[in-house]
């Protein structure tokens, strides 16, 4: 035995060094990483690669782009678009695979293990404290073994499951991102198409009048060296030309790139050419109306808002956070069970089922359960309060949409007025300088005055349009429907003309936040003299009724009239208990009539409420 030992020896030792030098190759290729910059190859493919999407094929414009086509072109092509549906479509397979995590474990495995000498061993007799002196094993020299398990922790279970709603919720949020993309993709397209077509119509005027003032420069540079005039009376007029060159040259840099700013919007490759379907002369008559009420814009928008709703998916997924923090400090349950073959020949059984139970539980956990609790509730508290501050800031940005709607409307009205007056200005000029009473600086600075009015016209009404589609990205209305039943050209086009058609049809009848109080009861107490503070009810006498959100504004005059003009709501609660409507009471001015209890959706006043408390 002892020589068979000291055979094995050396062996040992030349394993041991073996592994001794493997491990220092791999420590000193560890060590010999370094940074690798991309070389010329690396960038030519990601180039190519990158290239092969932004130039793939998409369907041929076949005639006149008109303002439709082109938001349907950015719904279908845009790039921002397009990553918006990536991350759902991510999102989605991350709620796929977190499904999985709810199953149980089932692992099977298999093995072989194997020993150059036998696994023996020797025994030692407690009574006489002497070792028997017969080596005995129970162990063959090669072994097979293959294994099949089922474990199962109730704990880990109920973990998996909160996190797969928590991961519904954010396939939730990533549908809202995208609707909120796709509003300011049409929102701009429809500011660059008004744009382009300013620049369409007043590009083709300015290069004849350029070559005018070329002209004009030419004569007045000879007259001065022909000293034909006094010197200052022709430096005035070239001065005067000079400014209106440079006057000229800065409208056309001011609508070159109009153009190229929608085609990157509708997706198309850069420099690719395209005919714009023109409109008609805006006159001062083509204001766009805005026949929805302020009220009403306001309730929508706090209904349907990308980033409200998006919050209120956030405050989901920090709830069920709160529910796994405490999930976590509950004792751990593990159900298993299990499958073994081993090829030993000592066992009397080389094949056996096991199973079994455990219940694991880290005291100390119980310590940390209140920071845990109040940790967790701070943060839905934070969502509560994020929430309720852009709520306000929604209602602020539809206000200022509607007021910035109204004044570019009259500035329109303005500059249109003006353009009309500055086109006869230079008819008259033009009239005059045919019977040769003006001379030719005068028809130009009328010509170039009206280009200017015509171009401060289109450029408003392009403002006037984008402060329009902002009034209707402000209320969170979608310029399309939920479904669409394709994805061409054709059928994206109609959608976006309906959509933007029916979107003030559709906001406009959501019923306004003052009219979501409803009477609840009525009391038989008499009113005091003098009117009273709303205060909280004890005990409400009925079950209180939201009032519904498809109420026009059109309502009857008695249905309006059963509602008070002003309401104050005080001490609003915590955004802990705002889940369930708040009751109010109010008191009427006069005695005769009976003091009434009205019935507060929170979810849709809080924000407004604290709006008017700051």
């Amino acid at each position: 035995m002892t020589r068979f030992a000291s055979s094995l020896r050396p062996r040992g030792h030349k394993v041991r060094a073996s592994f001794a030098l493997a491990t220092a190759a791999l420590l000193a290729s560890g060590c010999s990483i370094s940074p690798k910059p991309l070389t010329d190859d690396e960038n030519v493919s990601r180039l190519r690669e990158d290239m092969s999407v932004i130039m793939a094929p998409q369907e041929p414009i076949a005639g006149p782009v008109s303002m439709h086509e082109a938001m349907a072109r950015a719904i279908k092509y845009n790039l921002d678009e397009r990553v918006k549906l990536m991350e759902m479509a991510v999102a989605n397979q991350q709620l796929d695979l977190s499904r999985f995590d709810m199953l149980p474990r089932l692992v099977a495995g298999a093995g072989y293990t194997g020993r150059n000498n036998e696994s023996g061993s020797e025994s030692l007799n407690l009574a006489t404290g002497r070792r028997t002196g017969e080596s005995t094993t129970a162990t063959d020299r090669h072994r097979r073994t293959a294994d099949l398990g089922f474990t199962w922790n109730i704990l880990d279970f109920g973990v998996s499951y909160l996190r797969a709603r928590q991961n519904s919720n954010l396939v939730l949020i990533a549908d809202e991102r995208r609707r909120r993309v796709v509003q300011g993709i049409l929102q701009d397209v429809r500011t660059s198409y008004w744009r382009a077509v300013a620049a369409e119509r007043l590009l083709k005027r300015i290069e004849p009048l350029e070559k005018r003032i070329e002209a004009a420069r030419k004569n007045a540079n000879d007259l001065e060296a022909q000293r034909v005039q006094a010197p200052l009376q022709t430096l005035s007029y070239q001065r005067a030309l000079v400014d209106t060159l440079r006057q000229l040259q800065t409208l056309r840099r001011e609508l070159v790139a109009s153009k190229s700013q929608l085609g990157a919007l509708m997706g198309l490759p850069p420099g690719e050419n395209f005919t714009l379907q023109m409109p008609p002369d805006v006159t001062g008559k083509d204001v766009p109306a805005i026949t929805a009420s302020v009220e009403s814009l306001e309730t929508y928008a706090l209904l349907n808002r990308p980033e409200l709703l998006e919050e209120s998916y956030n405050a989901r997924i920090t709830a069920d956070e709160t529910h796994r923090a405490l999930l976590k400090l509950l004792p751990g349950i593990d159900l298993n069970a299990g499958l073994h073959f081993d090829s030993n020949s000592f066992l009397l059984n080389q094949r056996w089922a096991d199973y079994g139970a455990r219940v694991s539980w880290n005291i100390l956990s119980l310590a940390s359960a209140p920071d845990t609790h109040a940790f967790s509730k701070a943060q839905e508290e934070l969502v509560a309060f994020r929430r309720q501050a852009l709520s306000v800031a929604v209602l602020s940005q539809v206000r200022v949409a509607m007021v910035q709607f109204r004044e570019l409307s009259q500035e329109f009205s303005l500059n249109a007025d003006q353009a009309s007056i500055d086109r006869r200005i230079r008819q008259q000029y033009v009239n005059s300088s045919t019977v040769g009473q003006q001379g030719d600086m005068s028809v130009i600075q009328a010509e170039v005055s009206e280009l200017v009015s015509d171009l401060r016209r289109d450029l408003v009404y392009a403002d006037l349009q984008n402060a329009y589609a902002r009034v209707m990205v402000s209320a969170g209305v979608d310029p399309m429907p939920e479904a669409v039943p394709s994805q061409d050209l054709t059928t994206l086009r109609q959608a976006v003309s309906d959509g933007l058609g029916a979107w003030q049809q559709k906001a406009g009848g959501t019923a306004r936040l003052q009219d979501l109080l409803v009477p609840a009861a009525t009391t038989s107490e008499k009113a005091p003299t003098e009117k009273a503070p709303i205060e909280k009810a004890a005990e409400p006498q009925t079950e209180p009724k939201t009032a519904p959100l498809a109420a026009r504004n059109d309502e009857p005059a008695e249905r309006k009239a059963a509602v008070p003009e002003r309401v104050t709501v005080a001490e609003l609660p915590q955004a802990a208990s705002m889940a369930a409507p708040m009751t109010v009471s109010y008191s009427p001015s006069s005695r005769s009539e009976p003091a009434k209890v009205y019935s507060v959706p929170l979810s849709a006043l809080a924000p407004m409420g604290r709006a008017s408390a700051r």
